[in-house]
């Protein structure tokens, strides 16, 4: 190289101030999840692999941001998870996927035997409250049935018509006074094996007294609205046989006015700006061009010519600025050297290849080592056409002048050395040679930098057309949040479609749902038990008034325990409470609300006086109707009871399926299914 081109380039390389050539710390950002699941990774610790000092962690989107030197490597620790270490190679953006360790489970499982032979005897009432069953009654042992040397087990159940499942309660085991002594006497009798054991009662009173043992107990069950029955199953044993079973059933259907009760609760969208997504930047492309002019027949670069100096300078601050800023990056970096077409046409490529080459090392030696190590460098070294410059003297508006050159250009299609000495010859060569060949002989460079940005509203919304799985979390709220209500149930499914874990999206879907009529019990569920951190009291409401919906009144209620006793909330508890059972708490609040869902509380509470007095002051639908027959089947007023039942039947037939399953109806069905006429 030249004395003269190294002092051109040095001159050049003054203009790129404060342009060091050394190491840079810029922000990593990434999402770390689970291998196989897809799960993200929550409390992720992520080291500096150099120092093995811990620099940040995942938050519960498995997602992190850290501050890192460019050639430097993450390493990424969480228990349950094999580390790894990557390398950052000046990548702003690195995701991170973990594999669990292996781990062995041991498996237990628990089977039943079901027994199936029901005889049916005297009724008894199953009681509801919230998602238990509840069953009292006695069992009368006759003397003459039993002797000091038997056992008697008696194993209540309550059968789930509907879905055809037992559910066994506690068991009363009765044993005589003889079979007890010598139980307690066998050598090889070992009472913690026998799971009868804590059930035990011995019988104390004399060999003519009659025994009445009490069975009490209550079960959960997933849908309270179900058919039930409550089974008895008995079996008479000696030491070593069975010398009496039977099965009886004490009660079917349950008892259960509030499955009438009335309300409407409204939901709520989050409104706590803490739970609001957090804007999160996205790594967009950035191009930025320019062009440097050349003398005719030269390559070296002169900052005097043209707008050089300007354009040199333009590069120098875009340079420096993505050096200094940790959220950019310089992704690729490409450099065209052009030459005009006048001249034979190898020389001419060469020509731009040096003038191009001359060009690259003044900006390159503007960069740091590490950034000419992290950025694709592209060169490309071309001759101009004569099309061209036809095509910039349209563009002047001479066309004639314009048409001659293409004219010869078709001549010698292909020769563009041919078509230059010809072109040479017209006789407005010269305007060619001063106005337009200068135009045409530069050195042109694309940058492309990558830049975490925000995106605007017509970016997101760009995005959410042409690629919404690349949206946040903060990018969906924004967008659903400004959208029409026709539209904003549509995208925030798509947005739990990309991130199952968005909280407060699925928290305003739920309220959408709630607000149709359609809650869905399951939308929230697993994101409220598996939460890690605080969560939206509206994610509560929602979800519990969804869970009462869907005849879950436990978990609603412990769901809506957890909420304010503000106005929002207040009527949702209210209703939870009822539904569970804690009816004189809320009687005052449920009367003045609705005089049909007082006539049910009282039913509930068992105040059936007072429940049979304001029902009769009811109006006529067929729900009314048909709780005035309840209240009057209580209080044994047996033709009124008749009377309201089939008044209620008529209005409303469905309600026959009802009545097969209400405890307190199930008796009136038999009188009104003899009489010929239908309802």
């Amino acid at each position: 190289m030249s004395r003269k081109l190294l002092t051109i380039i040095a001159a050049a390389a003054i203009v790129l101030t404060g342009m060091t050539a050394q190491a840079r710390n810029i922000n990593v950002r990434g999402k770390v999840t689970i291998e196989g699941t897809g799960e993200p990774a929550y409390g992720v610790g992520i080291y500096n692999a150099t120092t093995d000092k811990l620099i940040a962690t995942t938050n519960d989107e498995g997602r992190y941001t850290v501050n890192i030197d460019e050639n430097g490597s993450l390493k990424f620790r969480a228990m349950g998870t094999q580390s790894r270490t990557i390398p950052v190679n000046g990548q702003l953006s690195l995701n991170v996927t973990l594999l669990p360790e292996a781990t062995e489970l041991d498996e237990v499982v628990v089977m039943a035997k079901a027994i199936n032979n029901k005889l049916i005897t005297e009724p008894t009432d199953i009681d509801v409250k919230g998602n238990y069953l509840h069953v009292k009654t006695h069992v009368k042992i006759p003397h003459r049935l039993f002797s000091s040397n038997v056992r008697m087990i008696v194993q209540p159940a309550i059968y789930n018509v509907t879905r055809n499942e037992i559910m066994y309660m506690r068991p009363v085991v009765f044993d005589g006074h003889r079979y007890a002594i010598t139980q307690q006497r066998m050598h090889d009798w070992d009472n913690t094996k026998d799971p009868l054991t804590p059930y035990i009662q011995v019988k104390h009173t004399g060999r003519r007294a009659d025994d009445v043992l009490t069975l009490h107990d209550s079960v959960y069950v997933k849908n309270p609205k179900d058919d039930f029955r409550c089974d008895v199953m008995s079996s008479l044993e000696t030491y070593n046989s069975v010398i009496y079973t039977d099965t009886f059933v004490i009660a079917r259907g349950t008892v259960n006015p509030l499955r009438f009760l009335s309300y409407s609760l409204k939901g709520s969208p989050v409104t706590d700006e803490r739970f609001f997504p957090a804007p999160e930047m996205q790594l967009r492309d950035t191009r930025g061009e320019m062009q440097l002019a050349f003398q005719v027949g030269k390559s070296n670069l002169d900052l005097t010519l043209g707008n050089n100096r300007s354009e040199m300078n333009r590069l120098s601050e875009q340079l420096r600025e993505i050096e200094n800023n940790p959220d950019m990056a310089i992704k690729s970096f490409t450099i065209s050297g052009t030459a005009s077409p006048e001249g034979i046409y190898e020389s001419n490529r060469r020509l731009a290849e040096h003038r191009m080459q001359s060009a690259m090392d003044v900006i390159l030696q503007g960069l740091s080592d590490d950034t000419r190590h992290n950025i694709e460098v592209g060169t490309e070294a071309s001759v101009a056409g004569w099309d061209e410059v036809a095509q910039l003297l349209r563009a002047d508006n001479l066309t004639d002048e314009a048409e001659t050159i293409e004219k010869i250009i078709d001549r010698y299609p292909g020769n563009i050395t041919r078509q230059g000495r010809n072109i040479k010859s017209l006789p407005f060569y010269t305007l060619l040679k001063n106005n337009y060949l200068p135009r045409l002989r530069n050195v042109s460079y694309r940058i492309v930098t990558q830049r975490y940005r925000y995106l605007t509203d017509e970016e997101i919304a760009d995005l959410y057309r042409t690629n919404s799985s690349d949206m946040t979390r903060y990018e969906f709220w924004r967008l659903y949040s400004r959208a029409d209500s026709t539209e904003r149930e549509s995208i925030i499914r798509r947005a739990l479609e990309v991130d199952p874990h968005f909280l407060t999206g699925a928290t305003d879907l739920a309220d959408i749902l709630i607000e149709k009529g359609t809650p869905d019990a399951s939308l929230l569920e697993q994101m409220l038990t598996s939460a890690k951190r605080e969560v939206p009291n509206e994610s509560r409401l929602n979800h519990g008034i969804a869970l009462l919906t869907d005849g879950q009144y436990t978990r609603a209620d412990s769901i809506l325990s957890l909420t304010p006793d503000t106005e929002i909330y207040h009527k949702a508890k209210i209703y939870s409470a009822t539904l569970n059972g804690r009816y004189h708490d809320v009687i005052e609040e449920i009367s003045s609300d609705s005089p049909f869902n007082e006539v049910l509380l009282l039913l509930t509470m068992k105040a059936n006086d007072q429940a049979w007095e304001k029902a009769q002051k009811l109006g006529d639908s067929a729900k009314e109707e048909y709780i005035k027959a309840v209240a009057a089947n209580r209080l044994d007023k047996y033709m009124a009871a008749l009377s309201h039942l089939k008044n209620a039947f008529r209005l409303d037939p469905s309600l026959r399926e009802t009545a097969r399953i209400d405890g307190d109806i199930v008796d009136l069905l038999n009188d009104i299914d003899d009489e010929s006429t239908d309802y």
